[in-house]
C-alpha cells in the first residue's frame, strides 16, 4: 500500500516539473521571437502605421452606446480607452504612463455638417493666423473647416513589464490640464554624483492618468487627472530604454492616421 506522505511528495514533485515545463517552454518560444525580432514587418514605414490614441470616453462616445456599431462592452463615460485596441482603463484605475516627448498641433477638422473629420495636420502655429473666431470661439479657415490646437502628449502606457506606445492629444479644456503636466516635468530636477543639478529627460518619471468630471456654463465632461508617480526603478530601466527609443522614432506629421467623423470636437 502506497503511504499518504509518499503519495503526496509524488504529487509535489510533479506540480514542481509541470511548473519547471511551462518555464522551460516559455522562455524557448521567448528566444524564438527574439531571434525573429520584427520579422514580417521590414518594409513598414510610418505611413504604414497609426499610433494608438488614448482618449476619454464621454457621455455621446459611440464606444458607450450598445446601439452603435463602435460599441465596446463594458465602457462607460470616464473610462479611457486605446483607440486602436479597445483597452479600457476604468474611470476609477485609469493607467500608468511614461511621457516620451510632446508635440503641439493643429489639426483641421471638417464640420460635421459637411462629413466631418480630420482633414490635415498641420505643425507650424502660422496656420492660426489664416483663421477668424466664429461665435464659440473656434478657429475657423475660409474653407468652412476648424482649427483645432492639441497639446500632443506621446507616452508609454504600462503593465507590470509590458508596455504600449500611444498619444494623448489634449485639446480645448484640456490644454491647461497638458500647460501644468509640462510645467511639472520641467521643474523636476535631479543632482549628479558630481553635485550638478540638471532636470531629467521626462521619460526618468512615471505618471497615473485618470479622469474627473468637469463642467462650466455648456456642460458637463470628463477631462483629465494627471499624478506623479515619481522616478523609475532600476529593474524599470528597460522601460526608460523603450521610452528613449520610441522619442527617437515618431514621425509628428503622420501621428494621427485616419480619424472619422465621431471624433470631430465641433
Amino acid at each position: 500500500m502506497t503511504d499518504k506522505n509518499e503519495k503526496v511528495t509524488e504529487e509535489k514533485v510533479t506540480e514542481k516539473t509541470e511548473i519547471a515545463e511551462k518555464k522551460t517552454t516559455a522562455l524557448t518560444t521567448a528566444s524564438a521571437f527574439e531571434e525573429d525580432a520584427g520579422g514580417g514587418l521590414e518594409n513598414l514605414t510610418a505611413d504604414d502605421l497609426t499610433i494608438p490614441r488614448l482618449k476619454i470616453l464621454q457621455a455621446l462616445s459611440p464606444e458607450v452606446n450598445k446601439r452603435d456599431g463602435k460599441y465596446v462592452d463594458g465602457a462607460a463615460a470616464g473610462d479611457i480607452i486605446n483607440t486602436v485596441t479597445s483597452e479600457l482603463y476604468t474611470e476609477e484605475t485609469g493607467c500608468v504612463v511614461i511621457p516620451v516627448t510632446y508635440k503641439r498641433m493643429f489639426l483641421e477638422w471638417q464640420p460635421r455638417e459637411s462629413g466631418g473629420g480630420l482633414i490635415q495636420q498641420h505643425t507650424d502655429p502660422q496656420i492660426l493666423s489664416q483663421t477668424t473666431k466664429d461665435k464659440t470661439g473656434a478657429d475657423v479657415l475660409e474653407n468652412g473647416n476648424y482649427i483645432q490646437t492639441s497639446a500632443t502628449h506621446y507616452v508609454l502606457t504600462i503593465s507590470g513589464d509590458s508596455y504600449q506606445q500611444v498619444m494623448i492629444p489634449m485639446a480645448g479644456t484640456q490644454l491647461k490640464k497638458s500647460r501644468t503636466w509640462n510645467s511639472v516635468m520641467a521643474s523636476l530636477k535631479v543632482k549628479s554624483s558630481e553635485g550638478k543639478v540638471f532636470t531629467p529627460p521626462s521619460f526618468s518619471h512615471k505618471y497615473k492618468l485618470t479622469t474627473v468630471a468637469e463642467s462650466n456654463d455648456r456642460g458637463t465632461w470628463f477631462g483629465w487627472s494627471i499624478e506623479n508617480l515619481g522616478v523609475l526603478e532600476e529593474a524599470e530601466m528597460h522601460l526608460y530604454d523603450a521610452a528613449k527609443s520610441f522619442a527617437g522614432s515618431i514621425s509628428f506629421e503622420n501621428s494621427f492616421g485616419s480619424t472619422d467623423s465621431s471624433e470631430a470636437p465641433f
